[in-house]
């Protein structure tokens, strides 16, 4: 647990810890304001308002009709992504905090495809069952800095992937209660909340859809890349990366005594 930042309203944020990424930065997953959250995620919305185009997978898009005119000219941010830069500047970067969070993380929308029907993570999770951190396109690297991928990201925050979820104990439709699912009292850190993922799932040919988790007490941790239509009101759950040069100022990581982050002017 990593206790980071304080929303609008000056409160506490907690995060769980998904994995070190490739520039030595830590990813963090959002988790409210509490450790025993059951609303941990920032609201509801659409993955993308509208669901007809293979290019709604997209965190951004430049024009429709297909993957390669998704990739071009990424000017068209996605609904989501949308919801999570104006939640960022109200919170976040109001605060200062900004300078505390990598820039050249890597957040993959992958939408290399194996079929036409079914993009990479599904390939690799429902079929294969071999998760991979690897985002082979450039134009699919989500970052703030040019120099990893394609600096495209206004704000450094995005999503989990369905790869993360996968090495974080998620199986492709099946239930899977770990700690992606739990809050600190070991119950849903979401309610019955589905939450959404950054990895594109399929293309029906007329519906575009993309992963999730499913959080009811029914379906615990339930990893799905074809249970939810982009246009459909899921949880948004931000992810961030804290800079490698940041330290910790308290803490054992614990519920109790999760990490602090010790503040400077410069965000190392």
């Amino acid at each position: 647990w990593v206790k980071f930042g304080k929303n609008a309203s000056n409160q506490d944020l907690y995060w769980r810890i998904i994995r070190t990424n490739s520039d030595g930065s830590v990813r963090l997953l959002y988790h409210g304001t509490s450790t025993t959250a059951e609303n941990a995620y920032i609201g509801e919305s659409a993955f993308n308002s509208r669901y007809n185009d293979i290019a709604y997978v997209s965190y951004m898009y430049g024009s429709l009709g297909s993957i390669p005119n998704a990739r071009t000219n990424q000017k068209n941010s996605s609904t989501i992504k949308t919801y999570i830069d104006n939640w960022y500047t109200r919170n976040l970067e109001a605060k200062g905090y900004t300078k505390y969070l990598s820039t050249t993380a890597v957040y993959c929308n992958d939408r290399s495809r194996s079929d036409n029907t079914y993009f990479g993570a599904y390939t690799r999770l429902g079929a294969n069952k071999t998760p991979s951190y690897d985002c082979a396109a450039t134009e699919d690297k989500f970052t703030a800095d040019t120099s990893t991928g394609n600096g495209k990201l206004t704000y450094p925050i995005a999503l989990m992937t369905a790869d993360e979820v996968s090495f974080a104990g998620g199986l492709y439709e099946t239930n899977a209660p770990t700690w992606y699912y739990y809050n600190s009292s070991k119950g849903s850190s979401t309610g019955s909340t589905w939450w959404w993922l950054l990895s594109p799932g399929s293309w029906s040919g007329s519906d575009a859809y993309v992963f999730v988790v499913i959080g009811s007490s029914s379906y615990p941790g339930y990893l799905g890349g074809g249970s939810s239509s982009v246009s459909g009101a899921n949880g948004v759950r931000p992810v961030i990366s804290l800079k490698s040069c940041v330290k910790t100022s308290g803490g054992d990581g614990s519920a109790n005594a999760p990490y602090t982050i010790e503040e400077t002017t410069s965000g190392c």
